[in-house]
């Protein structure tokens, strides 16, 4: 018969094991909103007991250490199980996965290949957050042969647009800003309506729209990040947390400016189905083909124009963009 510990266990993790489930099917920021969950029950333990919380210092890995041995003294993890190391201005987090409290939330998350956020590690994330002032996040290793799991709590450097969409009053905002969502068939018939009236400049409003709407979440990446790739890839999670499709870098040359872009299950190419907008065969990814230029554009600092060489809505299973400068491009 289980003891009533052993039953309490059961009923957390399957409740993270739900709300990780849960989570991944949101639209938008279903990691964020994990993180937000995992973070919120460090901030409640602290708010219960923060009178025995008392840090020697103010390094993170100092915090730490007095946030474990808080919840220690309360019989929610016992001394010494976990090691804690400075490593600048990051705190690595080590423990042995039969210790821990969680090992069945966190099996059943790597069985089932669901999002993940160590409620360990999350806590402490809140902890020092709330000492500190700074946003923190966390990744995690487990080493299933050794039964060994390492973590990492480190400085956030910068949060996706899309992961910070709240409901407020009667409004949807992304990151503080009013937005709204909209139906394929609403930018279908957008598209439909273009064609109507002006048919001539269709390419030229769909790809001038990608690339103006672009240059904010481009300028934000780059200040951010310290490599093009790097700045690339916030810019293409943004870009499919939106709902356009699965884009990935294929091959990138900065110092010349050409790159070789994918982008699975385009959103251009599902809204266009049944349309004749163009004449066929003609690729249809115009609004991703300027947000793809834009983004390189303000990364790389220069002029890029990408262009689409290969389209799903003619053959085969993505669309792919190759990339050059401007002038390049205009001798091309």
């Amino acid at each position: 018969m289980y003891k009533n510990e052993d039953v309490y266990l059961k009923i957390i993790n399957s409740i993270y094991l739900v709300l990780s489930r849960t989570a991944g099917t949101v639209p938008f920021g279903s990691s964020y909103l994990l993180e937000e969950i995992t973070r919120g029950v460090g901030e409640s333990i602290l708010k219960e007991y923060g009178k025995q919380f008392v840090p020697e210092s103010n390094k993170p890995v100092d915090i730490c250490a007095a946030y474990l041995k808080t919840i220690s003294h309360l019989h929610f993890l016992e001394k010494g199980v976990a090691h804690l190391e400075e490593e600048g201005e990051s705190v690595l987090v080590t423990m042995n996965l039969e210790d821990c409290y969680y090992q069945e939330f966190c099996q059943g998350v790597e069985n089932e290949r669901l999002l993940f956020y160590c409620p360990r590690l999350g806590a402490m994330q809140s902890v020092l957050k709330s000492v500190l002032g700074v946003e923190y996040s966390s990744e995690v290793k487990i080493d299933r042969k050794s039964q060994i799991c390492s973590g990492r709590i480190l400085p956030v450097k910068h949060r996706l647009r899309t992961e910070l969409v709240k409901r407020s009053g009667d409004s949807l905002e992304i990151a503080g800003e009013r937005a709204v969502l909209f139906a394929k068939e609403v930018y279908a018939t957008l598209l439909a309506a273009v064609k109507e009236y002006a048919p001539f400049i269709l390419e030229k409003v769909l790809f001038d729209t990608g690339y103006r709407s672009s240059l904010a979440v481009a300028r934000e990446a780059k200040r951010y990040y310290s490599t093009p790739e790097e700045s690339l890839r916030v810019c293409f999670e943004e870009m499919k947390s939106c709902g356009l499709g699965r884009i990935e870098l294929v091959t990138l040359d900065s110092e010349i400016g050409h790159a070789v872009i994918r982008c699975c299950n385009s959103f251009e190419v599902s809204a266009a189905e049944g349309m004749e907008l163009y004449r066929s065969p003609r690729v249809s990814c115009d609004l991703l083909r300027g947000k793809l230029s834009a983004c390189l554009t303000v990364i790389l600092g220069y002029p890029i124009i990408c262009e689409e060489m290969q389209c799903a809505s003619v053959e085969g299973d993505y669309c792919e963009f190759h990339a050059y400068p401007e002038e390049e491009h205009v001798r091309l």
